[in-house]
């Protein structure tokens, strides 16, 4: 009885066994990269890349170039005669129109001297109007009336000569702009060319600055640039070359351009440093995400996907690489517009590897104009 209790016991121990070393065989044979577990054109292990297709880009010469912020009219207050200041009708900083008036000046002695001239004006022109009646009636010479005529004259003279010495006395915006710091005050004695306020156009900003004269070919009026400066990190300035100098600078070797800037809200201000940058002889090339690029002393290589069955193999390609531009690489030869690249994962592949290509959703090289990701075909 014993003897058969044991053989029973030693069967199901028998059992247990066979049952665990079959479920040990499946877990291996399940596992990634197993030869007996892998599905059809699943790749097993194969690393896993983002690919897309090869596309077109533009690609310039860019010049950099640094320039002073100028205002595109800009005009110094002045008097035009010495006197003292009346009256102040405007405030630091504050948008005029032309024509508006800013400042007038103490005008009471040429103001009693306009009337005295006009009053004398008046009689004359009476005294005039008497001869020319008398001349008529044939008791007054030609020579009294012509007399006459030439004080009349003289008198209207007088009184346009006095009406524009009291204009003088009142100064006008002569354009639309901006006002900068008052320096002077009401009761201050002025004398021409003394500086009382600035007024500076600024809806659009003048930019000099020098390129050097290797690039003068490329150099044309309506060329489009971009503008930076400090004081604005995060902004970018648009504009166009407006002018450029008729000569070379012979000490620098270097022509001086002259660009506009839009300038809509006043952000920019006369004075300011800004860094300019021209994009010249643009062409459309080939290109490729940096991040598809592998560079080896030997050269710059590339991995060419191509189909086998379902499967994905990838194929190093030496490639001829020109320039490089927001993250871009211009492609000069190895590759034509359509090759199915690896644009991220260059590492984890190998020349003749299979390859498994990631869903293009939310890909990195997304952004990157030339390449155009998609699926596998």
């Amino acid at each position: 009885r014993f003897g058969v209790a044991a053989a029973a016991i030693g069967a199901r121990a028998l059992m247990g066994g066979l049952a665990g070393l079959k479920t040990v065989s499946q877990a291996v044979s399940d596992a990634p990269g197993a030869g007996g577990g892998a599905k059809p054109g699943n790749n097993g292990g194969a690393p896993l890349v983002e690919a897309g297709h090869v596309g077109l880009a533009a690609f310039a010469d860019e010049v950099q170039a640094l320039g002073t912020a100028q205002a595109v009219e800009s005009v110094v207050i002045t008097s035009k005669v010495t006197d003292t200041i009346r009256a102040l009708r405007f405030e630091s900083g504050q948008k005029v129109a032309r024509g508006q008036v800013l400042v007038v000046l103490d005008s009471v002695e040429q103001q009693a001297d306009l009337a005295e001239a006009r009053a004398q004006a008046e009689a004359d022109a009476r005294e005039q109007a008497r001869f020319a009646e008398l001349f008529a009636q044939g008791f007054a010479t030609k020579a009294s009336l012509e007399a006459t005529q030439a004080a009349a004259g003289r008198s209207i003279a007088r009184v346009e000569a006095l009406s524009a010495r009291i204009n003088d006395r009142t100064l006008r915006a002569p354009i639309d702009g901006v006002l900068g710091l008052r320096n002077a005050s009401v009761g201050q004695l002025v004398q021409p060319g003394t500086p009382i306020v600035t007024l500076d156009d600024v809806r659009k900003i003048k930019l000099d600055f020098d390129v050097p004269e290797a690039h003068l070919a490329q150099m044309k009026q309506g060329i489009s640039l971009l503008a930076e400066t400090a004081a604005y990190p995060q902004r970018v300035f648009l504009g166009y070359v407006d002018q450029i100098d008729s000569r070379v600078d012979a000490r620098t070797r270097a022509v001086r351009a002259r660009a506009v800037l839009e300038n809509a809200d006043g952000a920019l201000l006369p004075g300011m440093l800004l860094t300019v940058r021209l994009k010249t002889n643009a062409v459309q090339a080939l290109a490729v995400p940096e991040t598809a690029v592998l560079e080896r002393a030997d050269g710059s290589l590339v991995y060419r996907l191509k189909q086998k069955g379902e499967n994905w193999l990838a194929e190093l390609v030496p490639v001829e690489t020109g320039r490089r531009e927001a993250g871009r690489v211009e492609v000069l030869s190895g590759l034509v517009a359509g090759d199915f690249i690896i644009l991220e994962g260059v590492n984890r592949a190998k020349p003749g590897q299979t390859v498994r290509i990631a869903s293009p959703d939310g890909a990195k090289q997304a952004s990157i104009s030339p390449v155009s990701t998609t699926k596998a075909p």
